[in-house]
């Protein structure tokens, strides 16, 4: 027995479940599919995200917003720590509510939900594509919107390749945390070979003494288990007799995106398009955006019960428009940063930045000062933003 949708979107999380709510208009059948029991959980990611970001594709509940940041700081290898006082206001979001009601908006609007519902394999069939589920049989759709994560098998079964080098993926380990020493209205960044080889630890707070803290290191310094050892050790560390919970691992792509997003009747969206900051592994902005874009597209090409291919392909169009010179750029940034700094390094400019006030220092005086004692790369990275 096969059913017929005209979307089929593969993937809960906030670029799947943004793209099955701007799918749904009146004539169209939606389907959303879910792997895990429940949308939303477990979360791998600090949950933090610019208030601009998150305003520009969806109106924030009160009950979503947890905290609201106005400060970062960065702790270098030694323990040096640098005020961020002048950085965007931004918001820790509570991820789990925040996907589940998206979901229950597509949901009402008039998608239908498999959760618990694994895809096992998809490949299109004259017109439309099979796509053969653990516990709803054969479902076919005449459009397939992939948002199934870093993992994406999805993508696979239909030609993408989606395989990542050691360097372009960061494997992460995060968990929730309730302690008195964590900042309130700050987000903090720990650097150094001993914390997160090739990555960095990041502690966002939830407010009321509660924290995600997370941890991710280069695919090419990590060995199985390390990720969650180094996190262990850190919270042991930096925030002795904290109550720990919600511990889980993953991967977080820090690859630049794929090529091409849209194939015939199928488009790739958030992670498992690698819509990702490289930089600093911040996805969710880029994921709601993605995923508003092409459900709207998805919907539009659809006219008399035929697919037009051609509106499909405006969501790579506005994608590359909007937002892919700036996650091309956080790529090469990454890069650089990986082939020259070390600790040593990182800690210089932390020595140096620590002096000055902190409500002078941005983001973009960071960056000039970790490049000025190297005019080259200062040289080469001021080309990216031509």
């Amino acid at each position: 027995m096969s059913t017929l949708y005209d979307i089929a979107v593969v993937g809960a999380g906030p670029a799947g479940a943004m793209a099955a709510l701007s799918a749904c208009k009146p004539g169209l059948k939606v389907c959303l599919i879910e792997r895990k029991p429940e949308a939303g959980a477990p979360v791998r990611c600090g949950e933090g995200i610019g208030r601009k970001g998150l305003l520009n594709y969806v109106e924030p509940r009160p009950e979503w917003v947890k905290n609201i940041v106005k400060k970062s700081m960065m702790v270098s290898p030694s323990g040096i720590k640098v005020q961020i006082a002048n950085v965007e206001e931004s918001y820790i979001v509570d991820r789990e509510k925040m996907d589940s009601d998206i979901v229950t908006m597509a949901v009402d609007a008039g998608a239908e939900l498999f959760l618990d519902t694994t895809v096992i394999s998809v490949f299109k069939s004259g017109t439309s594509y099979n796509i053969e589920t653990t516990s709803h049989g054969t479902l076919q759709s005449k459009i397939i919107i992939i948002a199934d994560g870093v993992e994406s098998k999805t993508a696979r079964c239909l030609g993408w390749n989606t395989t990542l080098a050691l360097k372009d993926i960061e494997t992460c380990a995060f968990a929730r945390i309730v302690s008195p020493f964590i900042e309130k209205e700050t987000c903090v960044f720990y650097t150094g070979s001993r914390v997160a080889p090739g990555g960095y630890v990041w502690v966002f707070p939830r407010g009321n003494g509660e924290a995600n803290v997370g941890l991710g290191i280069s695919g090419a310094k990590s060995s199985s288990g390390k990720a969650r050892e180094l996190l262990d050790r850190f919270i042991e560390s930096e925030f002795p007799a904290a109550r720990v919970y919600n511990h889980h691992c993953g991967g977080v792509p820090a690859s630049l995106w794929l090529h091409p997003l849209v194939k015939d009747g199928a488009m790739i969206i958030g992670d498992a398009a690698r819509q990702v900051n490289a930089l600093s592994g911040g996805g969710i902005s880029y994921s709601l955006f993605a995923g508003k874009t092409a459900g709207t597209m998805a919907a539009k090409s659809i006219c008399n019960g035929s697919v037009n291919y051609s509106i499909l392909k405006e969501y790579e169009k506005i994608w590359k428009k909007s937002f892919a010179k700036q996650q091309e750029r956080s790529f090469i940034l990454k890069e650089f940063l990986a082939k020259n700094t070390d600790d040593a390094f990182l800690d210089r400019i932390a020595r140096s930045l620590s002096k000055e006030n902190p409500d002078k220092i941005n983001y973009l005086r960071v960056f000039l000062r970790t490049f000025a004692g190297k005019p080259l790369l200062l040289y080469k990275a001021f080309r990216l933003f031509k």
